[in-house]
């Protein structure tokens, strides 16, 4: 289940987020050595997962207003929940700059800056 929040365009401070792909080759790195070493190192979080989280994320902004375009490279966010952290998506829709934020996690504050 994901929540979906659209907000108005954000323009400001982007870079300070890792790309999605630059977290795909991240864990795909991890992946990689676990595989070559013949070792678990334990990583709840996984590159097939979170692939498919991001696929999944992204169905789940088209069915509330994404138009399947990105302004520029969509981005990760980690948040703390349940004695970890959660990983989300933000990005900002090419068309009228709204940004999009698809977490596991709740962010209710965000309901306050809501696009209409």
């Amino acid at each position: 289940m994901w929540f979906i929040y659209r907000l108005p365009p954000i323009d400001n401070h982007w870079e300070y987020l890792k790309t999605v792909e630059e977290t795909a080759k991240e864990l795909a790195a991890v992946h990689a050595r676990e595989r070559v070493a013949r070792v678990d190192f334990g990583s709840t979080v996984t590159f097939q997962g979170f692939i498919d989280d991001w696929d999944s994320a992204q169905d789940a902004a088209g069915a509330n207003g994404w138009e399947g375009d990105f302004r520029q490279d969509p981005r990760v966010f980690w948040v703390p929940f349940d004695g970890e952290f959660s990983y989300g998506f933000t990005f900002k829709q090419d068309n009228n700059g709204t940004t999009f934020v698809v977490s596991r996690v709740a962010l209710p504050h965000l309901n306050e800056f809501a696009a209409n």
